[in-house]
C-alpha cells in the first residue's frame, strides 16, 4: 500500500469548494474539494499530534452487482504509539442521508484495512472545532508562528502569572511599544507551540488570558502527544 502520494486528482467542482493549502506535513500543497475538508486539514495542520497528512490516499475496489471503486479522503500518520487513520469527511446530515447506500463502500474499506494497523473514522461538522468560528481563526491566526524561534522564551517566563493578559505582559516588560514588538511574536508562538495555555474558543487578542504556562522541558517531551481541545473523531 503505497502512502506516499494521492491515488487520486481532485478534479475542478464547481458546486463545491476546491483548492489547495500549503502544508509542512509534509511541505507541499494539499487539495480539498469542500469547505469542510479544508478546515479539518487547518486542524490538522496544527495539531502535534498529526505528524503527515497525504490526501486522497488510497483507492479500494469492492463488488456488490458490479466492480466499483472508492476513495476516501485523507490519511493522517500519528506518533508510533497509536494507529495511523483513513479519514472520511463528511457533513453529519449528507452522511445520515447518504449512509445506508453508501454503507458498503464503507465496509469494504474497513475489511481492507484489517491488519494493517489502520483505522476508518468519520469526522463530520458536530465537531466543536468546526462549529467554532473562534478556535479556526485562532488555528489560522497561530500558524503564522509555526516556525519562528521563542529563544527569549525566559522573558515571558519571568513576567508570568496565571491569567494575565497578553496586554499587561508586554506593558510590564517595557513601556516603549515599539520594544514591546520584540516579544509579542515570542507570546503567540509559545501559544503556537502549546507552551502558553489559552482559551481556544474565544479570539485571541492583546486582551487574552495567559491560563497555564508548561515548563519548557516538558514542552520538549511531549512535543507529539495527542492535543486535540475536544474529541474531533466521530464513527
Amino acid at each position: 500500500m503505497n502512502l506516499s502520494e494521492p491515488s487520486r486528482k481532485i478534479p475542478k467542482n464547481y458546486r463545491n469548494i476546491t483548492g489547495k493549502i500549503p502544508s509542512k506535513k509534509p511541505n507541499r500543497m494539499i487539495s480539498f474539494e469542500s469547505k469542510l475538508e479544508r478546515d479539518f486539514l487547518y486542524l490538522f495542520e496544527y495539531e502535534n499530534f498529526v505528524i503527515k497528512i497525504l490526501e486522497q490516499p488510497i483507492t479500494i475496489e469492492y463488488f456488490i452487482d458490479k466492480r466499483y471503486t472508492y476513495t476516501p479522503d485523507f490519511y493522517i500518520e500519528t506518533p508510533p504509539k497509536y494507529n495511523n487513520i483513513i479519514i472520511e469527511v463528511k457533513y453529519y446530515n449528507e452522511l445520515k442521508k447518504i449512509f445506508s447506500t453508501e454503507k458498503q463502500k464503507y465496509k469494504a474499506m474497513i475489511s481492507y484495512l484489517k491488519n494493517k494497523n489502520l483505522d476508518f473514522k468519520f469526522f463530520t461538522d458536530r465537531c466543536t472545532y468546526i462549529q467554532s468560528d473562534e478556535y479556526k481563526f485562532n488555528v489560522n491566526f497561530l500558524l503564522n508562528y509555526e516556525d519562528l524561534s521563542i529563544e527569549n522564551y525566559e522573558i515571558i517566563y519571568n513576567l508570568f502569572i496565571p491569567q494575565i493578559t497578553v496586554q499587561q505582559v508586554l506593558e510590564q516588560y517595557n513601556s516603549d511599544k515599539f520594544k514591546q514588538l520584540s516579544i509579542i511574536s515570542t507570546i503567540w508562538a509559545m501559544v503556537r507551540k502549546k507552551i502558553l495555555i489559552v482559551d481556544m474558543y474565544e479570539k485571541l487578542t492583546p486582551e487574552t488570558q495567559l491560563l497555564q504556562l508548561r515548563p519548557y522541558d516538558e514542552y520538549l517531551l511531549q512535543l507529539f502527544l495527542p492535543s486535540f481541545s475536544t474529541p474531533i473523531i466521530h464513527k
